[in-house]
């Protein structure tokens, strides 16, 4: 599966939102900092991303964003399929852009190997990347 910016960076913003230790707004430029992404290219994520209802938005001074679900309840799968144009990584899959597709030998094992990403991007939700980089935090620190 190839992954874009628009897929890693989303996730990592959201990331970012869920480890906040103030419950507060996080502005773009304060994310920006943080995730080391544009904040140009976070205002163009984060469009969709409360669209979704994943985040919303305040305006003003203590404006900016804040997660709009708990992080268990928000999936990479989610954002990635929100973000992404695909989430093929074999283009034959899609059955039109190949003249082999029903007659192709090694098909059902590309289709074994989409299903099992598939699967593990569904199981991983956003608390699960926290605890995953409170873990490497921890690690760093000692």
């Amino acid at each position: 599966m190839k992954i874009s910016t628009r897929g890693q960076y989303s996730l990592e913003a959201l990331l970012c939102l869920a480890t906040a230790t103030e419950d507060k707004p996080y502005s773009i430029h304060t994310i920006a900092e943080k995730t080391h992404i544009s904040d140009g290219y976070l205002e163009q994520l984060f469009i969709p991303l409360k669209k979704a209802g994943f985040v919303t938005g305040s305006r003003g001074v203590q404006g900016g964003y804040k997660l709009a679900k708990a992080p268990q309840e928000i999936t990479a799968y989610q954002v990635l399929n929100l973000m992404e144009t695909t989430l093929h990584s074999i283009p034959c899959l899609n059955g039109d852009e190949c003249s082999k597709f029903e007659i192709c030998e090694s098909r059902t094992v590309w289709e074994d190997v989409e299903t099992s990403i598939e699967s593990v991007i569904h199981a991983i939700t956003l608390a699960d990347l926290v605890s995953i980089y409170r873990n490497i935090q921890g690690e760093s620190a000692a």
